[in-house]
């Protein structure tokens, strides 16, 4: 694939804007991934990518869910109707996919494809575990057969 850039004027969204494209005023495939990666976040946490209402440090998610992750402290961040719906392995894997769309330096992001294959794959993970419990706690309310 070739690397291909597109030089404007520095227009966007303040908090979903790729820290690349505002500094070298260049859009590349990973802008997108950058911003995507905020909706994410967004999604997993339940809040605007900014929120001047909140303390300086969580002012902006990308800053604030990217420390949140390295910390290990996502899990008590989500959206309290994720809460218990999310397995822990899945919620890693997903702030995970988040976080490395989200970072700083564009060659560092994965592309949208690997994106979606991995939130693909985390889903099905998921849903797997999901069945799992399921059939768990159906095996558990069966009275044993004599």
């Amino acid at each position: 694939m070739t690397n291909i850039s597109v030089t404007t004027e520095v227009k966007g969204t303040f908090g979903y804007m790729d820290p690349e494209y505002y500094w070298r005023k260049k859009l590349t495939e990973k802008s997108d991934v950058y911003s995507f990666g905020v909706v994410l976040f967004e999604v997993l946490c339940a809040r605007p990518a900014v929120d001047a209402e909140l303390e300086f440090s969580q002012i902006s998610l990308e800053n604030w869910a990217r420390k949140c992750v390295e910390n290990g402290s996502i899990g008590e961040t989500i959206d309290p109707f994720l809460k218990g719906k999310i397995s822990p392995n899945y919620l890693r894997t997903f702030a995970n996919i988040a976080e490395n769309s989200i970072r700083e330096n564009g060659s560092e992001r994965p592309t949208m494809k690997d994106v979606v294959e991995r939130l693909e794959f985390a889903l099905k993970m998921q849903e797997i575990e999901n069945r799992e419990q399921i059939s768990q706690s159906g095996d558990e309310a069966q009275p044993p057969i004599s």
